[in-house]
């Protein structure tokens, strides 16, 4: 060791002998400070560098080093005593009961369902091309429902079958009585009255008699758009139109013939005083 470092070391020890607590801590993070950087400029070990290999380090020096690193399959179990003396138990126990069987395998579920055989309906069909395009354009745009095919039929009876027999169980499944649910079914209700009276009118009367004044004198529809008006409403109004126009365009006329005549009439009138008068004079 040489003089100079000799002395730097005197004047430390004399230095730390006169220093405060701070200052010593202070001087203690710088030193710490100071190997973390010469350890950051020094070369790094090689399990610290990422993928190693072999070549670039040194021999069995992996045995020294716990590394963590992910496995391909699953660990297999250790074997412990316990577990051996239990398989040993569980092979003498099936060894007495002559238990040979193997594992069956389960049986793989297929992942597509079975196709859906179509019924091919060799009769002629009695609707016209038309139609079948009318229908098939329809079920296209979402205008009318598809036709049901046949599973489509068999899952709607199992549906049924089905909600059935959840009814059936609930009602054994309760303690107190569950009654039937209100199941939707259209039904005609004839408007007539609950009891047959009996009628005022004689026997002898003609049906125009028995007819309410509504249905003798139809009174005016309500006024219809331009597009809910019918080819035939059309028709009728056009033809509505002709009639009130040739009776108008013949009172007009008419009219002019009138007024002509009457004209004509009091000319001659004024022409014969006028031939009068001149003879007069």
């Amino acid at each position: 060791m040489d003089d100079a470092q000799k002395d730097d070391i005197d004047v430390d020890t004399q230095d730390n002998g006169t220093r405060s607590t701070h200052e010593k801590q202070l001087l203690q993070i710088q030193s710490e400070i100071e190997q973390m950087e010469r350890e950051n400029m020094e070369p790094k070990s090689w399990f610290m560098q990422g993928e190693v290999t072999a070549a670039k380090r040194p021999r069995n020096s992996a045995l020294e080093v716990d590394l963590d690193f992910e496995h391909n399959a699953k660990p297999p179990p250790v074997d412990t005593q316990e577990m051996l003396v239990s398989l040993e138990d569980l092979m003498k126990k099936r060894i007495i009961e002559g238990q040979f069987d193997d594992v069956q395998r389960a049986p793989s579920l297929p992942s597509k369902p079975p196709r859906e055989l179509k019924e091919m309906d060799e009769s002629k069909s009695k609707k016209g091309l038309a139609e079948i395009y009318e229908e098939e354009y329809a079920q296209k745009t979402g205008l009318a429902p598809a036709p049901l095919t046949f599973s489509d039929e068999h899952k709607k009876e199992a549906t049924i079958l089905f909600k059935k027999l959840c009814m059936k169980l609930d009602a054994l499944s309760h303690f107190h009585f569950a009654p039937k649910p209100v199941i939707e079914d259209m039904s005609i209700q004839a408007n007539v009255p609950a009891l047959a009276m009996e009628e005022i009118a004689p026997l002898a009367v003609s049906d125009a008699a028995m007819l309410a004044p509504e249905e003798v004198f139809k009174g005016k529809s309500d006024i219809k758009e331009e597009t809910e008006l019918t080819q035939e409403d059309r028709k009728r109004r056009r033809a509505s139109k002709k009639r009130k126009f040739k009776a108008e365009t013949a009172k007009r006329e008419a009219k002019k013939m009138h007024q002509n005549a009457a004209a004509s009439q009091s000319n001659d009138k004024s022409g014969k005083e006028d031939i009068l008068k001149e003879l007069r004079d």
